[in-house]
């Protein structure tokens, strides 16, 4: 018969909260630009150059002085003193009444007073017709230095995750290296000794294991290395014998079980956890999927999460609480809040005591308002539902994912 565990319970917000306090921001590594997408900042990014880092020209077209060299009752008329393409250095100035062919992204030469579009000027004999309509517009077409980006602005603050466009102003920047926080490195063990690896021959009562795969996707997603993914029989021996290995092999930064946390007799997580020398943050919440789970320390610094089995349970508590841990870990500040939605039909049971959590579809639908429903069968989810006694017509959700089409989004499958 197992040992009773003295119960430490908290609610979803108590036990992310706990969980950060544990964790801090691992160390920073330099890594080339090419290779930074999707990594954390460990440092403010400021600009090292202004962008543009001279006045441009934002068409094809002519440069042209403020005054012409003559005008008639209809046209000012330049004359043309040479011709810039984009690339050229040569520093070029322009007198009174002189324009210079000019190309996009080429430097305005000094004195431009704007540039106007080759289809609006007419060119004849080393000169260039403009009509005075056409002057008395106000659009320059230059782009002036520093329009875009100023030298010491900004461009991504310590805990951003970088995105394509901030590789792109890196890059413009002469950026070829980029201090980021190192990625987190995960294992995780399925417990359950009916649980098969893909190709093994399925006894009677066997079950393919599903939970590795769908971890290691949801780690990768978050910018986690995946060590390996291993499977457990349900022996508290050799479960102890797998994690101390893991923990003196691998060294992960976090470790995850799937399966074997309840009451049941071969629910052996929790037992094997505490043999190892764990110490228990929680080991219950006041949540549905959830409340047989735990999160602690191993060797007093590696964090421990102790998920249930069913892959449901898996997904919705890992965007609850591996999510903002993964965050922490990579010194990220932001984890998306709640928004509130309409519920779409009936809502699912619910618990006096607890949160529910449900996977669901969120859409706006044709007035702009933001409804969900529970995702039915193989439906992948789009959000999660947290659904508690006291609201009524709107419910609170959180996106993990983007928002359903609203042709589709309301029909059951």
């Amino acid at each position: 018969m197992k040992a009773p565990v003295p119960p430490l319970e908290l609610s979803l917000a108590e036990a992310r909260a706990a969980i950060a306090a544990q964790l801090a921001p691992l160390a920073g590594e330099r890594v080339p630009l090419r290779l930074a997408l999707g990594r954390v900042c460990a440092a403010d990014l400021f600009a090292s150059r202004p962008s543009p880092s001279c006045d441009q020209s934002a068409r094809d077209g002519f440069a042209v002085a403020a005054e012409p060299l003559f005008t008639d009752q209809a046209c000012a008329v330049f004359h043309i003193a040479g011709e810039i393409a984009a690339g050229c250095a040569a520093a070029n100035t322009l007198a009174p009444g002189q324009t210079f062919r000019i190309m996009t992204g080429a430097v305005a030469p000094s004195g431009t007073a704007r540039v106007l579009p080759f289809e609006i000027c007419q060119e004849n004999g080393g000169q260039v017709r403009v009509p005075l309509a056409e002057l008395a517009h106000g659009q320059q077409h230059i782009r002036r230095q520093g329009c875009k980006v100023r030298r010491g602005e900004l461009l991504a603050a310590a805990g951003t995750r970088l995105m394509p466009n901030h590789l792109r102003l890196l890059a413009e920047d002469g950026c070829e290296e980029v201090a980021v926080r190192r990625q987190p490195r995960a294992v995780m063990v399925c417990t359950g000794s009916e649980l098969m690896q893909a190709g093994e021959v399925l006894p009677l009562g066997g079950k393919i294991s599903g939970n590795g795969v769908l971890l290691t996707a949801l780690l990768e997603e978050q910018g986690c290395v995946c060590l390996r993914c291993c499977i457990a029989k349900d022996d508290a021996d050799s479960l102890a014998a797998l994690l101390a290995e893991i923990v003196e092999r691998d060294q992960p930064d976090l470790l995850i079980t799937t399966g074997g946390m309840g009451p049941g007799k071969f629910d052996l997580t929790e037992q094997v956890f505490a043999r190892l020398g764990g110490e228990p943050v929680y080991n219950r919440l006041r949540l549905r999927p959830g409340r047989a789970t735990l999160f602690g320390l191993l060797g007093g610094r590696l964090p421990f999460f102790g998920l249930p089995g069913p892959p449901p349970a898996v997904r919705l508590l890992f965007h609850e609480l591996i999510v903002p841990a993964l965050a922490r870990l990579q010194g990220e500040e932001i984890f998306g809040g709640f928004v509130r939605a309409r519920l779409d039909g009936p809502a699912p049971a619910l618990q006096p005591d607890c949160t529910v959590l449900k996977g669901a579809v969120a859409w706006v639908d044709g007035e702009g308002r933001l409804r969900a429903r529970p995702a039915q069968g193989l439906e992948p989810p789009n959000a999660i539902l947290h659904l508690r006694g006291d609201e009524a017509e709107l419910v609170s959700l959180r996106l993990i994912g983007p928002l359903a089409a609203a042709g589709s989004a309301g029909r059951r499958r």
